[in-house]
């Protein structure tokens, strides 16, 4: 089968590699989609870091690995000990991968597993291929008016839902997300299902014009307009209730800090490849909480739910390409911000 393998820095090849088979607790999957996720972008142009140079302590992988974490597919075969999932089942797949042991795995809160592996990442298999195995705890069943296309979508939408929920936005607040691509554009339409009004900083005009069409009350460009002063009138001057740095550029941060209002709250979901300073002024006067939000735990079901209902159109911000359109289209589009959310193809009916 063919697969986009992860060999180092701006080195990813499409090879053709062994069809994989399901072991007794696993579902094997001709892969629909897969969304191009920043993660992925990290890696690419700055890694490697979440792909191992050396064995993982779980998965025993390391590079080179086949990327790809935000994938969908139809079942095509289970293992022998697999008995609620079938063949022909289209699913979306949460790529996390656990030990089940450590405290934060026995407390529920799974997704901070210390040996924490991600498919397509730190496994050796991902959704970047033709088909791909994974177990069946990974696995949920789409409705039947769930796309394939929606079911790749799920992964980074669980992302936004669940730095959304660590906001503790209410219906009738004002929240401002930094940066519309995939996640804040997530954040964007989970704030908008709550009744909270969205402001997007967003350089990228694509990006830009693809958020107010999805919702944003205001779309401002930063090297346009003094985004501080203008967050700052068209809140009354209080600043937001909540802002959602999705960007991962310090300017970004900084402007969180500045524009949110007293025991506001920061969520910084981005990764930040390069030290950020944090002004304590800014902390200490407004008593603001900053905190992180990293993946998703128990949020898949929700956001599948919700796409049941239509709340998560793809128009007009997802598009689709072929596999053999990843390395010299796919990422530059989205490095250089001229695509929102980019979806590789991989052939299932």
């Amino acid at each position: 089968m063919r697969a986009a393998r992860y060999h180092g820095r701006c080195d990813v090849r499409i090879e053709d590699v062994a069809e994989p088979d399901p072991g007794p607790d696993e579902v094997k999957l001709r892969v629909a989609f897969n969304g191009i996720c920043g993660s992925d972008l990290h890696e690419y142009y700055s890694g490697p870091s979440a792909c191992p140079t050396t064995p993982h302590p779980m998965t025993g992988a390391q590079i080179p690995v086949i990327l790809g974490h935000e994938l969908s597919g139809v079942v095509t075969a289970i293992g022998a000990r697999v008995t609620d999932v079938h063949e022909g089942d289209q699913v979306a797949v949460e790529p996390l991968v656990t030990c089940g042991h450590c405290a934060s795995c026995r407390s529920g809160r799974y997704h901070l597993c210390s040996r924490l592996a991600i498919h397509g990442l730190s496994t050796g298999g991902g959704g970047l291929a033709e088909y791909t195995v994974v177990n069946r705890s990974m696995v949920h069943r789409l409705p039947p008016n769930v796309t394939l296309a929606h079911g790749a979508l799920v992964e980074p939408m669980s992302v936004a839902l669940h730095a959304v929920r660590r906001a503790g936005a209410q219906a009738g607040q004002t929240a401002v997300v930094h940066g519309a691509g995939p996640i804040g554009i997530g954040a964007l339409l989970a704030l908008r299902a709550q009744n909270v009004d969205v402001i997007v900083v967003e350089p990228s005009p694509v990006r830009r014009d693809s958020a107010v069409a999805l919702g944003a009350v205001h779309a401002l460009d930063p090297s346009a307009v003094d985004v501080v002063t203008a967050i700052r009138q068209l809140t009354g001057g209080l600043g937001a209730a909540v802002a959602i740095e999705a960007a991962g550029a310090p300017a970004s941060l900084q402007t969180a800090l500045a524009t949110t209002a007293i025991q506001g709250t920061v969520v910084v979901v981005a990764v930040h490849e390069r030290p950020v300073e944090l002004p304590p002024l800014s902390l200490l006067a407004g008593e603001l909480t900053i905190t992180g939000s990293v993946a998703y735990c128990n949020d898949f079901p929700a956001v599948i739910e919700s796409m049941a209902t239509g709340a998560y159109p793809v128009d007009p911000w997802v598009s689709t390409i072929s596999l053999d359109d990843l390395v010299d289209f796919g990422f530059p589009a989205l490095r250089d911000g001229d695509a929102v959310k980019i979806l590789v193809d991989l052939g299932a009916p």
